[in-house]
């Protein structure tokens, strides 16, 4: 481990000092009491300033290897940071590695709140010192000791960012600390006031203690005075008179070898050996729901400017969600939080994150002692927009339709013209960037663009006041259906596409696109272009609430509009049927598959006929119309012999299995599924994703079921787990959140695997959080409503079950969610909720005597047997057995090898508690042949005589467990 510095004398950091051989800590003056493990874990930290130390390096050190917690480390730095108050930042976390002090450290002597004082030569300068701060700086410590750092090894540092980002506060807090380091003091000269490039010399001058005379044009007459000081100059707000900055700053590092030089500007001086230094935002939240908001320094700022009583009228949730929105949308700029806060008093968090949009309207309330620049947002940017030429204007206006970020090749497509050529617009593009109102964005090895919202906002309104807005926008649009054409193209010929980096980074001008050909004053023929081309993006983002609304929009212009039904309706039709089916499968969804089907044979288009027969048979399929889904099954296979694409005639396959399954020929069934899971020929994603969900994760969630079906439980188990794993290897969220819930879900409860049960549903409910389908996230519900019911949490039914299966309507009706029926029926049983139960069950049992339902049916029927004794006791036995009777046959006649082994179980528990041990034996004796028959089907039903104990002392109790 490498010590940075030994601290056996006091040192400081920020405004906190250490005294180590006292064991005393004092912040802003004020001791602070912290337990001994935590002082020597601030030892430690700060000896190995800049070093990552890992959790067990810590132990070793603090806790000489005891034996300690494994969150105890952590408890020590949260109380630690807590106790350095705003120098927190001054302990790093560094995700997976540990954690890493980064603030700089100043040695103290005598008085530990006096720093050294360095050693002078000759008579002190006699200028103005620094100004005191009012305010502690939040949030920069990183960027502080940075600035400290190159303050050590160059001579010339420029602060570089956007207006209001806080370089001023910056450079101030940088020179105030590095002061002891020079032996002649850290002065200051500010030249926002300065008119003249002519007047700089003076203005240096002055802030050094000289005449005003003194500073001739050359500083010629402060050289023998300066030559052999050591000291720090800050040239403060140096971007307006930039030329003349650079030269003086040039001169006078020349004049004076010691001196070093910190200089504030919207861009570089340019000047040789200088050190750039661009000063971030403060860092903002990611979304509005982040939980640890307040580790964020823009949160930070923004809480200790409103103050303690802003919000009180929300909850604590509610008001941090605001204050992280606010923070984002203003991108974290200092100066900007700082007026946003000064409107709190005025209008709420609430009425200043919804004013937002006209942001340069309501924040105009900056400190009546700032800069007037500063002292509004508008000020701030008319500053920075008054310093640009012609054409740099021009080109800023145009970039601002880009609502995230930006290629070269991109600014130049959008911003050039007659006027300005693509290569004006890269010269102009480098010099917004180096004028700090344009930002980079590197990322997967390519360099990207960005306005900051403010700025983006103030030149959009340029824009438009230039009446050339419409004229821009349509343009922007066109631009994006062209990237999004390509897109679809290739996915009309199955080909794959690299969503994540081709054209994820393009969904927000997608949606500024779209805004915008729909609104008044935008082109709804582009707009329908638009929506056609987005659709497998979309799709494949799984944003279908967002396409449906598109898509519908489209259509309803369509028909407005009126003429021939093409394949832009063709292709509407079927990605609202593709979105309703995910939320509803009433006769809407159906009806736009058959749509669908209808246009794609007009215009002879195979691919969309077989897309609108698939959907059709999802409907069938959900709303338990067995019969109709087995002749459209049929039709489907036929289309899709003739069809190049594998993909066509895999998903054949699993039709036809599922359907043959549906009409409980479980052999056939069997064989279509096999023969589409086990396909060895690889098939590429856009293929796999042709209907919607994965196919070979559809292929393997069905044949899990139907080897359960048939007692094959091992084999059952590995293929529910297969088709999450097809699922995961394309992250895919619908189809991960199909797999889990249906296959994986489903197995792990027949099974009885709770620890497996357990874990599927929390990795479904962390994956519905990853897109905005409602009957995922309903489904992810049920599961977790039914973990908790049966953890005994019997609020648990009304409160999050049954309004789940209310979202997700008939849906909860098909065949793979009749294990969770019965077993939520059991679980309801057992807390004593017998009227639930009986609704529940009675419920399923009636969809599926209406539609035939051989696969569920047995099951059903078993567990409504077991409701009904547990409903009337004694006198609902023979009811009970001649229902569990005709569940037994049913579940032998179509060989459901599964069902039939649970109901000899309730049909042995049964007689048993009627006294007739006998009867109960023969129940229970074909198990053991079925057991040989089936290889693993004893694992998937309790043992059978274990079952029975208890006999007769149970007659008139709840059934036991199933």
């Amino acid at each position: 481990m490498d010590v940075c510095m030994p601290h056996h004398g006091d040192f400081a950091f920020g405004a906190t000092v250490v005294a180590p051989r006292r064991r005393e800590v004092l912040h802003r003056g004020i001791r602070v009491d912290i337990g001994d493990r935590a002082f020597d874990l601030l030892l430690l930290l700060a000896q190995t300033r800049g070093c990552v130390l890992s959790k067990q390096e810590i132990i070793a050190s603090v806790w000489h290897d005891r034996l300690v917690e494994s969150n105890t480390v952590e408890a020590q730095v949260c109380a630690l940071r807590r106790a350095l108050g705003d120098d927190r930042a001054a302990i790093r976390t560094v995700t997976g590695r540990g954690y890493q002090f980064i603030a700089e450290l100043f040695p103290q002597a005598g008085n530990p709140d006096k720093p050294i004082a360095a050693p002078t030569d000759g008579p002190t300068l006699s200028g103005l010192p620094l100004p005191a701060e009012v305010c502690p700086l939040i949030g920069q410590e990183v960027a502080l000791s940075e600035i400290c750092h190159g303050l050590r090894t160059h001579r010339l540092v420029t602060l570089v960012g956007t207006g209001g980002v806080g370089k001023t506060r910056l450079a101030r807090e940088a020179a105030r600390q590095s002061a002891p380091n020079f032996a002649d003091g850290a002065f200051m000269a500010e030249l926002a006031a300065t008119t003249s490039t002519d007047h700089i010399p003076t203005t240096i001058a002055v802030a050094l203690g000289f005449p005003p005379g003194d500073g001739t044009s050359s500083l010629d007459r402060l050289a023998p005075s300066l030559m052999s000081r050591h000291l720090l100059l800050v040239l403060d707000n140096c971007e307006h008179l930039i030329d003349g900055a650079a030269r003086i700053a040039e001169k006078l590092l020349r004049i004076a070898p010691r001196a070093v030089v910190l200089a504030t500007s919207r861009e570089p001086l340019r000047v040789a050996g200088e050190l750039v230094y661009r000063v971030p935002s403060l860092a903002v939240p990611p979304d509005d729901n982040c939980h640890d908001a307040l580790d964020y320094s823009a949160v930070r700022l923004f809480q200790e400017r409103v103050g303690p009583h802003a919000g009180l009228s929300l909850d604590s949730r509610a008001a941090l969600r605001l204050k992280s929105q606010i923070c984002r949308q203003l991108d974290g700029i200092p100066l900007a939080l700082e007026l946003a806060a000064a409107c709190v008093p005025a209008l709420g968090l609430q009425g200043v994150a919804d004013r937002l949009g006209n942001r340069f309207q309501i924040l105009t309330h900056g400190s009546r002692t700032a800069l007037p620049r500063q002292q509004t947002l508008r000020a701030t940017l008319d500053w920075s927009y008054g310093l640009l030429s012609d054409e740099q204007r021009s080109v800023l206006n145009r970039l601002s339709l880009f609502a995230g970020t930006f290629t070269l090749a991109s600014a130049q497509e959008m911003a050039s013209c007659a006027a300005v050529s693509p290569d004006a617009v890269v010269t102009a593009l480098m010099q917004l960037v180096d004028k700090s109102l344009v930002s980079m964005a590197s990322g997967g090895g390519h360099v990207r663009y960005r306005l900051l919202e403010s700025t983006r906002a103030y030149a959009r309104e340029a824009l438009r006041a230039s009446r050339a807005m419409r004229e821009w926008s349509r343009r922007h649009a066109r631009y994006f259906l062209e990237i999004f054409r390509t897109a679809e193209r290739r996915t009309a010929l199955h080909a794959d596409v690299d969503w994540a980096n081709g054209y994820v980074p393009h969904l927000d001008d997608l949606r500024a696109a779209m805004l915008w050909c729909f609104s008044a004053e935008g082109n709804m023929a582009l707009a329908v272009e638009l929506t056609v081309a987005s659709i497998p993006f979309l799709m494949h983002l799984a944003l279908l609430q967002e396409c449906l609304e598109k898509v519908d929009s489209a259509l309803e212009w369509l028909s407005v509009e009126g003429g021939p039904l093409d394949e832009r309706h063709m292709k509407l039709h079927a990605a609202r049927g593709m979105c309703l089916l995910c939320h509803t499968v009433a006769t809407l969804t159906s009806d736009a598959f058959e749509s669908v089907v209808d246009i794609a044979a007009r215009v002879g288009n195979p691919d969309y006929q077989l897309l609108g027969m698939w959907g059709r048979w999802m409907c069938h399929y959900l709303n338990g119309e067995y019969a109709r889904a087995i002749p459209l099954a049929h039709r489907f296979s036929e289309l899709a012999s003739t069809s190049s694409r594998r993909c066509d005639r895999l998903a054949a396959n699993r039709l036809s299995g599922m359907s043959h399954l549906f009409g409980g020929d479980l052999p056939w069934a069997l064989a279509d599924l096999q023969r589409a899971a086990n396909d060895p020929e690889p098939l590429t994603r856009a293929q796999r994703m042709r209907f919607l969900y994965d196919e070979k994760m559809l292929s393997h969630a069905s044949l899990a079921l139907t080897l359960w079906f048939m007692g094959k439980v091992e084999p059952a188990r590995q293929a529910a787990q297969q088709s999450l794993d097809d699922a995961r290897e394309f992250d895919h969220p619908v189809s991960i959140c199909y797999a889990l819930s249906e296959a994986v879900c489903t197995l792990a409860l027949l099974r009885g695997d709770d620890a497996a049960l357990g874990e599927a549903v929390a990795s479904l409910v962390a994956e519905t959080r990853r897109h905005s389908i409602s009957t995922w996230r309903a489904r992810a519900q049920m599961w977790q409503g039914l973990l908790d019911l049966r953890a005994g949490d019997t609020a648990a039914f009304a409160r999050t079950i049954a309004p789940a299966m209310t979202n997700i309507g008939s849906k909860r009706f098909y065949v793979s969610l009749s294990p969770y029926i019965t077993a939520l029926a059991e679980a309801l049983c057992r807390r004593g909720m017998i009227t639930e139960a009986a609704e529940v069950i009675e419920a399923s049992v009636a969809r599926a005597i209406r539609t035939d339902d051989r696969c569920a049916l047995p099951e059903l029927w078993r567990a409504q047997a077991e409701v009904l004794v547990a409903t009337r006791g004694d006198e609902a036995m023979p009811a009970a057995e001649s229902m569990l009777t005709d569940a037994l046959q049913m579940a032998q006649k179509h060989g459901f090898l599964a069902w039939q082994s649970r109901c000899s179980l309730s049909l042995a528990r049964l007689r048993h508690m009627k006294g007739d041990a006998k009867a109960a034996l023969n129940a229970i004796f074909p198990l053991t042949q079925q057991s040989a028959d089936a290889g693993d089907i004893g694992a998937a039903v309790p043992a059978a005589v274990p079952a029975l104990n208890g006999g007769a002392a149970n007659r008139g109790s709840r059934p036991r467990r199933y």
